[in-house]
Protein backbone atom coordinates (compact mmCIF):
# COMPACT_ATOMS: atom_id res chain seq x y z
CA UNK A 1 0.00 0.00 0.00
CA UNK A 2 1.25 3.85 -0.88
CA UNK A 3 1.45 6.32 1.32
CA UNK A 4 -1.54 7.91 -0.21
CA UNK A 5 -4.08 4.84 0.49
CA UNK A 6 -6.55 4.93 3.14
CA UNK A 7 -8.30 2.29 4.35
CA UNK A 8 -12.27 1.95 4.17
CA UNK A 9 -14.23 3.85 6.42
CA UNK A 10 -16.05 1.75 8.90
CA UNK A 11 -19.34 2.40 7.47
CA UNK A 12 -18.36 1.18 4.09
CA UNK A 13 -16.39 -1.73 5.74
CA UNK A 14 -19.71 -2.69 7.60
CA UNK A 15 -22.17 -2.73 4.73
CA UNK A 16 -19.84 -5.00 2.42
CA UNK A 17 -19.69 -7.50 5.91
CA UNK A 18 -23.50 -7.31 5.99
CA UNK A 19 -24.15 -8.18 2.16
CA UNK A 20 -21.69 -11.25 2.62
CA UNK A 21 -23.84 -12.17 5.81
CA UNK A 22 -26.84 -12.23 4.14
CA UNK A 23 -24.92 -14.50 0.91
CA UNK A 24 -24.10 -16.60 3.65
CA UNK A 25 -26.74 -16.81 6.43
CA UNK A 26 -29.94 -16.52 4.21
CA UNK A 27 -31.50 -18.84 1.84
CA UNK A 28 -32.54 -17.65 -1.70
CA UNK A 29 -30.62 -14.40 -0.89
CA UNK A 30 -31.96 -11.04 -2.91
CA UNK A 31 -28.13 -10.22 -3.84
CA UNK A 32 -25.32 -12.60 -3.72
CA UNK A 33 -21.98 -10.38 -3.08
CA UNK A 34 -18.45 -11.62 -1.11
CA UNK A 35 -16.24 -9.77 -2.73
CA UNK A 36 -16.06 -6.57 0.11
CA UNK A 37 -15.63 -9.56 2.17
CA UNK A 38 -12.85 -11.19 -0.09
CA UNK A 39 -10.74 -7.20 -0.39
CA UNK A 40 -11.45 -6.82 3.50
CA UNK A 41 -9.99 -10.14 4.59
CA UNK A 42 -11.08 -9.52 8.11
CA UNK A 43 -9.91 -11.79 10.96
CA UNK A 44 -11.43 -15.61 10.81
CA UNK A 45 -13.77 -14.46 13.75
CA UNK A 46 -15.17 -11.41 12.19
CA UNK A 47 -18.58 -12.75 12.64
CA UNK A 48 -18.86 -12.72 16.33
CA UNK A 49 -18.59 -8.78 16.38
CA UNK A 50 -21.44 -7.66 17.98
CA UNK A 51 -22.28 -5.48 15.05
CA UNK A 52 -22.44 -8.89 12.65
CA UNK A 53 -24.64 -10.71 15.30
CA UNK A 54 -27.25 -12.92 12.94
CA UNK A 55 -30.42 -11.64 14.79
CA UNK A 56 -29.20 -8.08 15.11
CA UNK A 57 -28.55 -7.60 11.44
CA UNK A 58 -31.47 -9.59 10.20
CA UNK A 59 -33.17 -6.42 8.86
CA UNK A 60 -30.59 -4.15 7.69
CA UNK A 61 -28.35 -7.10 6.26
CA UNK A 62 -31.58 -7.59 4.29
CA UNK A 63 -32.04 -4.09 3.33
CA UNK A 64 -28.35 -3.31 2.16
CA UNK A 65 -28.30 -5.92 -0.12
CA UNK A 66 -32.14 -4.93 -1.47
CA UNK A 67 -30.51 -1.40 -2.35
CA UNK A 68 -28.42 -2.56 -4.10
CA UNK A 69 -30.54 -5.32 -6.07
CA UNK A 70 -33.01 -2.33 -6.86
CA UNK A 71 -30.36 -0.62 -8.47
CA UNK A 72 -28.52 -3.22 -10.19
CA UNK A 73 -31.93 -4.32 -11.79
CA UNK A 74 -32.60 -0.59 -12.63
CA UNK A 75 -28.73 -0.52 -14.74
CA UNK A 76 -29.80 -3.94 -16.41
CA UNK A 77 -33.15 -3.66 -17.49
CA UNK A 78 -32.38 -0.06 -18.48
CA UNK A 79 -30.34 -0.91 -21.57
CA UNK A 80 -28.24 2.22 -20.00
CA UNK A 81 -24.26 2.17 -20.68
CA UNK A 82 -23.10 4.15 -18.45
CA UNK A 83 -23.35 3.76 -14.50
CA UNK A 84 -21.70 5.99 -11.63
CA UNK A 85 -21.77 4.95 -8.50
CA UNK A 86 -21.16 8.21 -5.77
CA UNK A 87 -19.45 7.10 -2.84
CA UNK A 88 -18.70 4.07 -4.40
CA UNK A 89 -17.38 2.11 -1.04
CA UNK A 90 -16.48 -1.48 -1.80
CA UNK A 91 -19.15 -1.80 -4.37
CA UNK A 92 -18.73 -4.64 -6.47
CA UNK A 93 -21.00 -4.75 -9.51
CA UNK A 94 -18.41 -4.30 -11.61
CA UNK A 95 -16.82 -7.87 -10.63
CA UNK A 96 -20.13 -9.73 -10.17
CA UNK A 97 -21.04 -8.28 -14.11
CA UNK A 98 -18.17 -8.34 -15.74
CA UNK A 99 -19.58 -9.28 -19.58
CA UNK A 100 -22.31 -6.62 -19.04
CA UNK A 101 -21.86 -3.69 -21.70
CA UNK A 102 -21.60 -0.73 -19.32
CA UNK A 103 -19.05 1.44 -18.12
CA UNK A 104 -19.13 1.19 -14.33
CA UNK A 105 -17.42 4.89 -12.91
CA UNK A 106 -16.63 4.79 -9.14
CA UNK A 107 -16.41 8.53 -7.73
CA UNK A 108 -15.59 8.37 -4.05
CA UNK A 109 -12.65 9.85 -1.71
CA UNK A 110 -9.12 9.25 -3.11
CA UNK A 111 -7.67 7.53 -0.04
CA UNK A 112 -9.88 4.68 0.54
CA UNK A 113 -10.51 4.37 -3.23
CA UNK A 114 -6.84 4.19 -3.71
CA UNK A 115 -7.11 1.05 -0.79
CA UNK A 116 -9.97 -0.34 -2.91
CA UNK A 117 -8.00 -0.58 -6.52
CA UNK A 118 -4.61 -2.22 -4.84
CA UNK A 119 -6.41 -4.58 -3.33
CA UNK A 120 -8.88 -5.91 -6.13
CA UNK A 121 -5.20 -5.54 -8.41
CA UNK A 122 -3.55 -7.98 -5.54
CA UNK A 123 -6.78 -10.09 -6.18
CA UNK A 124 -6.68 -10.12 -9.59
CA UNK A 125 -10.34 -8.78 -9.82
CA UNK A 126 -10.26 -5.14 -11.42
CA UNK A 127 -12.22 -5.25 -14.89
CA UNK A 128 -11.62 -3.12 -17.63
CA UNK A 129 -14.93 -2.19 -17.17
CA UNK A 130 -14.03 -0.28 -14.71
CA UNK A 131 -13.41 3.47 -14.17
CA UNK A 132 -11.91 5.22 -10.62
CA UNK A 133 -13.22 8.58 -10.26
CA UNK A 134 -11.20 10.15 -6.92
CA UNK A 135 -12.93 13.02 -6.06
CA UNK A 136 -12.37 14.83 -2.50
CA UNK A 137 -16.08 15.74 -1.89
CA UNK A 138 -15.25 18.49 0.67
CA UNK A 139 -13.38 20.68 -1.69
CA UNK A 140 -14.43 19.56 -5.22
CA UNK A 141 -17.82 19.58 -6.15
CA UNK A 142 -17.40 19.44 -10.41
CA UNK A 143 -17.05 15.84 -10.06
CA UNK A 144 -18.98 15.68 -13.84
CA UNK A 145 -15.77 17.19 -14.66
CA UNK A 146 -13.68 14.16 -13.40
CA UNK A 147 -16.06 12.28 -15.09
CA UNK A 148 -15.58 13.53 -18.50
CA UNK A 149 -12.19 13.15 -17.79
CA UNK A 150 -12.21 9.40 -17.68
CA UNK A 151 -14.68 8.92 -21.23
CA UNK A 152 -18.26 9.79 -19.38
CA UNK A 153 -20.18 11.18 -22.39
CA UNK A 154 -22.54 13.66 -21.32
CA UNK A 155 -24.72 13.35 -24.31
CA UNK A 156 -25.60 9.78 -23.19
CA UNK A 157 -27.80 8.54 -20.76
CA UNK A 158 -26.74 7.07 -17.18
CA UNK A 159 -27.75 5.35 -14.23
CA UNK A 160 -26.38 7.03 -11.08
CA UNK A 161 -26.61 6.01 -7.43
CA UNK A 162 -26.09 7.43 -4.23
CA UNK A 163 -26.61 4.72 -1.69
CA UNK A 164 -26.47 5.28 2.25
CA UNK A 165 -24.91 8.88 1.63
CA UNK A 166 -27.42 11.40 2.20
CA UNK A 167 -27.98 11.09 5.45
CA UNK A 168 -24.30 12.40 6.32
CA UNK A 169 -24.55 15.67 3.98
CA UNK A 170 -26.78 18.82 4.45
CA UNK A 171 -29.97 19.75 2.56
CA UNK A 172 -27.92 22.06 0.47
CA UNK A 173 -25.52 19.20 -0.83
CA UNK A 174 -27.94 17.10 -1.51
CA UNK A 175 -29.88 19.34 -3.72
CA UNK A 176 -26.99 20.71 -5.33
CA UNK A 177 -26.02 16.63 -6.62
CA UNK A 178 -29.84 16.32 -7.48
CA UNK A 179 -29.62 19.54 -9.73
CA UNK A 180 -25.73 18.61 -10.93
CA UNK A 181 -27.82 14.98 -11.87
CA UNK A 182 -30.73 16.54 -13.25
CA UNK A 183 -28.84 18.30 -15.99
CA UNK A 184 -27.55 15.01 -17.44
CA UNK A 185 -28.32 13.55 -20.93
CA UNK A 186 -32.53 13.03 -20.60
CA UNK A 187 -33.70 9.40 -19.93
CA UNK A 188 -30.87 9.89 -16.90
CA UNK A 189 -32.14 7.97 -13.77
CA UNK A 190 -31.14 8.70 -10.25
CA UNK A 191 -31.54 6.53 -7.19
CA UNK A 192 -30.43 7.77 -4.09
CA UNK A 193 -31.78 6.58 -0.63
CA UNK A 194 -32.46 8.95 2.23
CA UNK A 195 -33.78 8.04 5.33
CA UNK A 196 -37.03 9.09 7.36
CA UNK A 197 -37.06 11.06 10.76
CA UNK A 198 -36.34 8.79 13.44
CA UNK A 199 -39.87 9.48 15.06
CA UNK A 200 -41.65 7.44 12.25
CA UNK A 201 -39.52 4.07 13.45
CA UNK A 202 -40.68 2.15 16.54
CA UNK A 203 -39.57 -1.13 17.92
CA UNK A 204 -35.97 -2.64 16.66
CA UNK A 205 -36.06 -0.06 13.65
CA UNK A 206 -35.90 2.47 15.85
CA UNK A 207 -33.43 1.04 17.95
CA UNK A 208 -31.59 -0.04 15.50
CA UNK A 209 -31.17 3.52 14.34
CA UNK A 210 -30.56 4.76 17.21
CA UNK A 211 -27.23 2.42 17.63
CA UNK A 212 -26.40 3.29 13.88
CA UNK A 213 -26.10 7.18 14.94
CA UNK A 214 -24.53 6.64 18.14
CA UNK A 215 -21.90 4.95 16.23
CA UNK A 216 -21.84 7.37 13.18
CA UNK A 217 -21.32 10.39 15.18
CA UNK A 218 -18.18 8.51 17.19
CA UNK A 219 -16.63 8.07 14.21
CA UNK A 220 -17.21 12.17 12.91
CA UNK A 221 -19.51 11.11 10.36
CA UNK A 222 -22.75 12.06 12.31
CA UNK A 223 -26.11 12.03 10.39
CA UNK A 224 -27.73 15.48 9.83
CA UNK A 225 -30.11 15.08 7.36
CA UNK A 226 -33.52 13.24 7.24
CA UNK A 227 -36.74 13.50 4.63
CA UNK A 228 -40.13 11.91 4.27
CA UNK A 229 -40.96 10.58 1.28
CA UNK A 230 -42.60 13.64 0.10
CA UNK A 231 -39.84 15.86 1.25
CA UNK A 232 -37.44 13.75 -1.16
CA UNK A 233 -40.11 13.73 -3.97
CA UNK A 234 -40.29 17.55 -3.73
CA UNK A 235 -36.75 17.66 -3.35
CA UNK A 236 -36.01 15.97 -6.70
CA UNK A 237 -38.62 17.61 -8.74
CA UNK A 238 -37.17 21.12 -7.76
CA UNK A 239 -34.03 20.33 -9.21
CA UNK A 240 -35.38 19.55 -12.19
CA UNK A 241 -36.40 15.96 -12.30
CA UNK A 242 -39.49 15.14 -14.78
CA UNK A 243 -40.46 11.77 -13.41
CA UNK A 244 -40.01 11.24 -9.45
CA UNK A 245 -40.98 8.23 -7.33
CA UNK A 246 -40.33 6.97 -4.47
CA UNK A 247 -39.64 3.09 -3.54
CA UNK A 248 -40.42 2.65 0.09
CA UNK A 249 -39.54 -0.39 2.35
CA UNK A 250 -43.21 -2.03 1.92
CA UNK A 251 -42.43 -1.90 -1.60
CA UNK A 252 -39.11 -3.27 -1.58
CA UNK A 253 -40.81 -6.10 0.71
CA UNK A 254 -42.93 -7.01 -1.31
CA UNK A 255 -41.02 -7.21 -4.69
CA UNK A 256 -38.04 -9.17 -3.17
CA UNK A 257 -39.14 -11.13 -0.40
CA UNK A 258 -42.82 -12.24 -1.12
CA UNK A 259 -43.12 -15.80 -0.31
CA UNK A 260 -40.51 -16.14 2.06
CA UNK A 261 -40.95 -19.03 4.86
CA UNK A 262 -38.01 -17.41 6.71
CA UNK A 263 -39.27 -13.95 7.81
CA UNK A 264 -36.07 -12.12 6.03
CA UNK A 265 -37.55 -8.72 5.29
CA UNK A 266 -35.70 -5.46 4.91
CA UNK A 267 -35.73 -2.81 8.30
CA UNK A 268 -37.50 -0.20 8.14
CA UNK A 269 -35.11 3.18 8.39
CA UNK A 270 -34.10 3.83 4.77
CA UNK A 271 -35.93 4.27 1.47
CA UNK A 272 -35.05 4.96 -1.84
CA UNK A 273 -35.99 8.30 -4.22
CA UNK A 274 -36.15 7.03 -8.11
CA UNK A 275 -35.32 9.92 -10.61
CA UNK A 276 -36.03 10.74 -14.22
CA UNK A 277 -34.41 13.29 -15.85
Amino acid sequence: MNANTVAPEDTAARTALWRALHTELDPSPVLEDTIGLDLLAPSADWRDRGDMDPAFTHGMRAWVATRSRIVEDLVRDSGIGQYVLLGSGLDSFAQRHPDAAVTVFEVDEPGPQQWKRERLAELGLHTDRQRFVPVDFESDGDWPARLRDLGFDTARQAVVSSLGVSMYLTREATAATLATVAGLAPGTVLAMTYQPPTEQLSGADRRAREISMAGAARNGTPFISFYTADDAARLAREAGFAQVRVISTDDATARYFAGRDDGLAPAHGEEMLVATV
